[in-house]
């Protein structure tokens, strides 16, 4: 297997902080590597001396030569004067310009159809150009675009009139499209929906070139990742597997080591104890010196770090077990009655319920917070309160925590009767350290915004928490620091959430939001998943038969649900790669009425495609 990337002996500093102390790894090709580590480890660095943004201290660095990498940023779009699909285009100018070759080749193949020296340039530029997907070109550019939320309508438009979201978006599928031999993603899912995170999973474990990501989406991980680099204390270390192979082999590693930690210090402890002993004796010294000498010379093992450093939550709350908290009745959500985001939710949350609301952005998941908190009235239905009660919310916007007073000051006058060192306290239990009392907010981290929202929440007791996206900016062990304490709350809890690892370990009931409708499903997620594909045929198979009242095309496509439907365009892709290669032996492409009976069948067969994909494409 040939080496990618190849990292020898690197170290790196800050001038203030040791970032990397002699490093060194090896990536191969095709490898599926994800870098995990706390917030501030350096996982974001790394990337950057992989691009060459940063330059190591010590040690080498070496990629393999002539690697095309791909990386997700702002310098991927090219131009902001370009339009949309300009912009996507551009992935494919050779192809394009070889498109041009092979129709002014027909062209005087037409006129010439016994000249074999254009027949056989015609034949080494369209195999050239079919086996790098000229003839899908326009049908990728489509499909990825639709999957990153964009419609046709959005084509035309300039690319600098889109919003800075929309850009980054846009900047992922042409560097998709691009087809990289690495690509390096840093926190690939943040700010996806959901179905696009779950397409983009399957896209990429089909993906030909290597692929190196950051992540703290443990589903995510799960997936994809064949390798996993761990960075924990300015060293590396290296896991063969996903992201449930490293938590065991972690806890094996961990175990082993402090077994071997406790010996040694025995050793080390009974060897101070002989020279204490002897070394005041005449007799006995020189063999005090030779326990000395040992001690000295003693490669020193260290001891492993478990889960000090987690989190120490503990949310007040008391149960109410069975009982009705809040019901939803035939209720139509959004902000105006003209445009409702989803219709009809009906759902029942007892007390010590768990409800995980789920779906893409956009289709009413903070809406229904709001309604619940009465900031917000539904467009039809009631949200029914069945008592009084506390209710703590967290929402997105906590993140927007700004100023000029520091933590310890913001704290003090939130909390006046609190007291100083009970501040201090406080706050070490979230990982804040000395270093950290005097940042000002605007110097905060997005997840240290997020720690320093949940230790607030925590000093209240509430009945109910409402929680939208409340795993945001938290590296995957305060993930688990947060779910261990909400598994231990007595209270309810509604939440919003696009993290499917967080979801399966807190929900009991899924309220899922798609297409204007919403399913209500007792179970987590991966329960949910089952179902899913049952619940969303059921719905195609009734839209289907409406529309086909009102619709007579010429290929009947609404009877068939979305896997039929894949299927079909499947054969038919199979079908035309067929009849493109068979264009390359030498009985058709030297018989001109036959390569003409061939082209037909492929025109009509692309036609037939481009009908189904773009049936396929808005359903999906």
């Amino acid at each position: 297997m040939q080496t990618i990337l190849s990292v020898q002996n690197l170290v790196f500093n800050f001038p203030t902080e040791d970032i990397f102390n002699d490093i060194t790894f090896s990536i191969y090709e095709k490898d599926r590597v994800a870098f995990i580590g706390p917030n501030g480890c350096g996982k974001t660095t790394l990337i950057k001396l992989i691009l060459g943004k940063e330059v190591p201290n010590k040690g080498n660095l070496t990629l393999l030569r002539g690697l095309t990498v791909g990386y997700l940023s702002q310098d991927v779009i090219q131009s902001e004067e370009n339009t949309l699909y300009q912009e996507a285009l551009l992935v494919f100018e050779d192809l394009i310009k070889l498109e041009k070759d092979l129709q002014v080749l027909e062209e005087k193949i037409a006129l010439d159809p016994s000249n074999q020296k254009l027949i056989d340039d015609y034949g080494k530029k369209q195999h050239h150009f079919l086996i790098n997907n000229g003839y899908d070109y326009q049908y990728l550019i489509d499909m990825f675009l639709s999957k990153f939320g964009f419609k046709k309508e959005d084509y035309n438009r300039k690319i600098n009139t889109f919003s800075g979201g929309e850009k980054t978006k846009m900047s992922f599928a042409k560097l998709l499209l691009s087809k990289p031999d690495l690509l390096i993603l840093d926190e690939p899912t943040n700010h996806l929906d959901l179905s696009t995170i779950e397409w983009l999973e399957d896209y990429l474990k089909g993906y030909e070139g290597t692929l190196i990501f950051v992540s703290h989406d443990r589903y995510f991980i799960n997936s994809l990742a064949t390798k996993i680099y761990e960075i924990e204390n300015h060293k590396i270390s290296y896991y063969k597997g996903n992201y449930d192979y490293y938590v065991n082999e972690k806890r094996v590693r961990y175990e082993t080591q402090l077994k071997a930690y406790n010996n040694q210090q025995k050793e080390i402890a009974k060897m101070k104890r002989f020279i204490e002993f002897f070394m005041p004796k005449p007799r006995f010294v020189s063999r005090a010196k030779d326990r000395i000498n040992k001690l000295n010379h003693m490669k020193i093992i260290d001891k492993p770090q478990g889960e000090e450093k987690a989190m120490k939550i503990n949310f007040k709350g008391d149960s109410l077990l069975g009982k009705k908290m809040i019901g939803f009745e035939h209720v139509d959500l959004g902000y105006d009655k003209n445009k409702i985001l989803i219709n009809d939710v009906n759902a029942l949350v007892l007390g010590k319920d768990r409800l995980a609301i789920m779906g893409d952005n956009g289709t009413g998941k903070t809406t229904i917070l709001k309604c619940i908190l009465e900031t917000l009235a539904p467009i039809n239905g009631s949200i029914v309160r069945y008592r009084t009660m506390n209710i703590g919310y967290i929402d997105q916007h906590h993140f927007d925590i700004k100023g000029s007073q520091t933590l310890v000051e913001n704290y003090m006058e939130e909390f006046p009767m609190m007291g100083e060192k009970n501040i201090y306290n406080h706050l070490g239990k979230f990982n804040f350290s000395d270093d950290d009392f005097f940042k000002t907010l605007d110097m905060l981290s997005g997840g240290e915004k997020m720690r320093l929202v949940l230790s607030k929440i925590i000093l209240k007791e509430y009945d109910l928490l409402l929680l939208d996206e409340p795993t945001n900016h938290l590296d995957i062990i305060t993930k688990q620091a947060l779910i261990r304490a909400l598994d231990d709350y007595e209270g309810t809890i509604i939440f919003v959430s696009h993290d499917r690892h967080f979801v399966d370990e807190i929900a009991n009931k899924i309220l899922y939001f798609s297409g204007g409708k919403s399913y209500y499903h007792d179970g987590n997620y991966q329960d949910f998943k089952e179902l899913e594909k049952q619940l969303f045929d059921l719905v195609d198979t009734k839209e289907t038969s409406n529309k086909d009242e009102k619709k007579n095309t010429k290929i009947k496509t609404n009877s068939l649900s979305l896997n039929k439907l894949e299927e079909k365009i499947k054969k038919i892709e199979i079908q035309i790669d067929k009849l493109k290669k068979s264009q390359f032996d030498e009985e058709i492409y030297s018989n001109s009425v036959k390569m003409k009976e061939i082209d037909e069948q492929i025109s009509s067969l692309e036609e037939e495609l481009i009908l189904l994909s773009e049936e396929y494409l808005e359903r999906a």
